[in-house]
């Protein structure tokens, strides 16, 4: 919240200071969870690669760009998946990333208030992991229609 409160005060300076400090632990996020996305994606382009429809392309002499382009549209509901469940891992992966580079977040909250037996705090940390929750499997389901209309929820 420091970038978007020096943004929003015009404070350049603070901005600028306050994005070089989230470097590390954005990249450390990024390092841990990104692999899981780029393994799953090759996967199912693979797998859709050697599909029926993509066979069939190629039989049709369509240049190996179309052939891509239809199997990565096919391979996106359940990578969409998998982003949605690691946005969610990203919560717990936030609570370690923000006690190594010492800077107090939402998880580091929600831990304290679970050590020191605050029930206040820790309800509302919760609530806010539900919500949270909720908005990003609702962006997932509106994720898939948009990919593909034909996918009926």
């Amino acid at each position: 919240m420091y970038t978007v409160d020096a943004l929003l005060a015009g404070r350049w300076d603070t901005f600028v200071s306050a994005v070089k400090h989230l470097i590390l632990p954005v990249a450390t996020l990024v390092l841990v969870y990104m692999t899981l996305i780029i393994k799953n994606t090759r996967s199912t382009v693979e797998e859709m690669l050697r599909s029926d429809f993509v066979e069939y392309a190629r039989a049709l002499g369509l240049s190996r760009s179309v052939q891509l382009r239809y199997a990565l549209r096919n391979a996106m509901p359940p990578v969409v998946t998998v982003v949605g469940i690691v946005f969610w891992f990203l919560l717990g992966g936030a609570v370690l990333v923000e006690t190594v580079f010492a800077w107090g977040g939402l998880g580091q909250y929600g831990v304290e208030a679970v050590i020191y037996s605050d029930y206040a705090p820790l309800q509302a940390f919760v609530l806010l992991a539900a919500v949270f929750t909720l908005v990003i499997f609702l962006l997932v389901d509106l994720a898939y229609f948009l990919i593909d209309p034909r996918i009926k929820g």
